[in-house]
């Protein structure tokens, strides 16, 4: 069940607004990306690896620089993870 694969681990304010934050407990794939939500502005909610160097914005379907770079395999990961938090 996908959005149930998904558990609340933080929530935060910091300088860009108020962030509550996810990771996938039943998809092994998943198991080093976390999923944040920008509670102002979900636009700015993103799939990322937990390093913090690949990003993937699905509302907007762009990738930051360094994912542009990364192997076809990350980004598809960060694709389907996204897809799989969103499937209902």
């Amino acid at each position: 069940m996908p959005m149930q694969n998904w558990r609340i681990t933080n929530a935060m304010e910091n300088a860009t607004g108020n962030w509550v934050y996810y990771i996938c407990t039943a998809v092994q794939a998943f198991a080093n990306l976390h999923f944040s939500r920008h509670v102002d502005n979900p636009s700015d909610d993103h799939m990322a690896t937990n390093d913090g160097a690949y990003y993937y914005y699905g509302v907007t379907g762009t990738f930051n620089q360094a994912a542009q770079q990364a192997d076809q395999s990350v980004r598809q990961m960060l694709v389907d993870a996204w897809n799989d938090y969103f499937k209902v």
